[in-house]
């Protein structure tokens, strides 16, 4: 990685400029230790400018003097003390060569060319035309792609494209190497994927094994998404598998393997679930699996809240099919829950504890379970942190979870446990009311309605006195007094009823008010 580290020192320092500059091509190391190789364009005022390409666009540097180890070229002149230089092979005194950097300029007015002695029976590495907007991510790959070749064992001489004249195109570079002698030629692209956020990376080899023979060419491409595109190509091996197979090499022993497991039951339509997953399919069914470890499958069927279920353990092989046939049996799990220390009350699901949430019950206690699977809970207790628990209920078994509380430090949510604790006590008292509202309700009702049975009888026997032929007798008096006592009744137990009425409706009003 330390070949980007100038990239980064370039933007912490640069200036950059769009007129194209050009020097001799030196061997720049900085202080801190980093080595990197560059055009020298000069230096003036105790500012060393350098030029070179980054995505094939020409940008020039300014650092500061100090910065600098040693600025040396090929044939070892000093390029950053050129008054203690000697003179150069050529007879050329790199004193004189840098008293003005315009002079140096007219000395290289092209790219180092590439020597044929350089590149006869070697690999070059010629790396990406890249066509994406990020040009950092373009160079990590590129710079990811050459650490992976030379980890891989090959000698690989790396080369910038503008160091080949007049090649423009993959084509022209592959030709033109290949008659300087290169055996080996890696060059690629880098493009973006169309209305995705992805690119696709394509790396060509050429492999030359005979002068007479074409060259064997292999050729291979990865699509990274573009916000991850260094996580994806390391995880899994999955680019040194594509390097691989663009190199010509097997990298079968690096891709993962699958063995697959086809189950059946009886009866039939059984759901199928592994250890701490919820449902793969329903039997029959053939699934997957990456591993040879020892799997734990379960099956359960569940009709008229019922349960069938049963469980197998299994021993996958990779490239292979293993067949079960599972028979299922009445079962009858439960989920136990308890807490240290208990009265914790128990909430479903992962939603946020409100006064308005309805707990299943508190700790200790325990569920019949219909629907086997991973069941999620929360868990609180006054002075105690909220806890959320994930288990997975299998279906042949009972479950038993011991969840240690830990005690709650944190101000605020002390604060809010105790408003939420007033506010469930106001909620239970609301509950209470509205449920206590119902029996005045139900025994006005039953007062009104005798209320309404003795005004009816007395309303008969009025109408029985109308039709008396004669009044003052014993039996008229007696009718009379009747039907006055059935008013007087009709009138206490229609009283008695309103108001237990009126009551009941008061306790649910204010019930309903303080719940809601």
């Amino acid at each position: 990685m330390k070949s980007l580290t100038p990239i980064f020192i370039l933007c912490m320092f640069l200036s950059l400029f769009a007129q194209e500059k050009s020097g001799p091509m030196v061997n720049v190391e900085l202080v801190s230790g980093t080595k990197q190789r560059a055009q020298f364009l000069g230096i003036e005022q105790d500012t060393v400018q350098l030029g070179g390409y980054i995505n094939n666009k020409f940008f020039v540097v300014k650092l500061p003097r100090e910065k600098f180890k040693s600025i040396t070229d090929s044939a070892g002149a000093d390029y950053l003390h050129p008054a203690e230089a000697a003179v150069d092979t050529a007879g050329v005194n790199p004193a004189d060569s840098l008293a003005n950097s315009n002079n140096v300029q007219e000395q290289a007015a092209r790219p180092e060319p590439v020597r044929l002695d350089s590149l006869l029976e070697t690999t070059v590495y010629v790396g990406y035309e890249s066509s994406i907007a990020d040009s950092t991510l373009a160079l990590q790959i590129d710079a990811l792609t050459l650490r992976f070749l030379l980890e891989s064992g090959q000698k690989v001489h790396a080369i910038r494209r503008n160091n080949i004249p007049d090649c423009d195109d993959n084509i022209c570079l592959q030709e033109y190497l290949g008659k300087l002698g290169a055996k080996k030629v890696y060059l690629g692209t880098i493009t973006p994927v169309e209305k995705k956020d992805s690119i696709t990376v394509e790396l060509t080899s050429i492999l030359y094994e005979d002068e007479e023979d074409l060259p064997t060419i292999y050729k291979n491409k990865i699509t990274l998404s573009r916000g991850k595109a260094l996580s994806e190509a390391l995880s899994k091996d999955n680019f040194r598998i594509f390097l691989m197979e663009a190199s010509g090499l097997d990298a079968s022993d690096l891709k993962e393997k699958k063995g697959y497991v086809y189950i059946e039951t009886d009866p039939e339509g059984a759901t199928l679930s592994l250890a701490d997953e919820n449902a793969l399919c329903r039997s029959p069914c053939t699934f997957p699996v990456t591993d040879t470890a020892s799997l734990e499958l379960y099956a359960y069927w569940n009709v008229d809240k019922r349960l069938w279920g049963t469980q197998v353990s299994l021993h996958p092989v990779m490239g292979d099919t293993i067949k079960r046939y599972l028979k299922l049996k009445p079962v009858s799990p439960e989920l136990r829950i308890i807490s240290h220390p208990d009265g914790a009350q128990i909430f479903p699901g992962t939603k946020p504890i409100t006064p308005k949430s309805s707990s299943l019950g508190t700790t200790p206690d325990r569920f019949p379970i219909s629907e086997p699977g991973v069941v999620k809970f929360k868990l609180r207790k006054f002075g105690f942190r909220d806890t959320l628990v994930t288990v997975f209920v299998p279906p042949v078994s009972d479950t038993t979870v011991n969840i240690h509380l830990q005690s709650e430090t944190r101000f605020d949510e002390m604060k809010e446990q105790q408003q939420w604790a007033k506010d469930q006590k106001k909620r239970f008292v609301g509950h209470t009311l509205m449920g206590a509202s119902i029996a005045p309700i139900v025994v006005g009702a039953i007062f009104t309605y005798l209320a309404q049975l003795d005004y009816d009888e007395a309303e008969e026997i009025r109408d029985d006195l109308k039709q008396v032929a004669t009044a003052g007798g014993d039996s008229y008096r007696h009718k009379v007094k009747k039907n006055k006592d059935r008013v007087k009744q009709g009138d206490r137990e229609n009283a008695i009823g309103l108001s237990l009425i009126g009551a009941g409706v008061l306790m649910l009003g204010i019930g309903f008010f303080i719940s809601f």
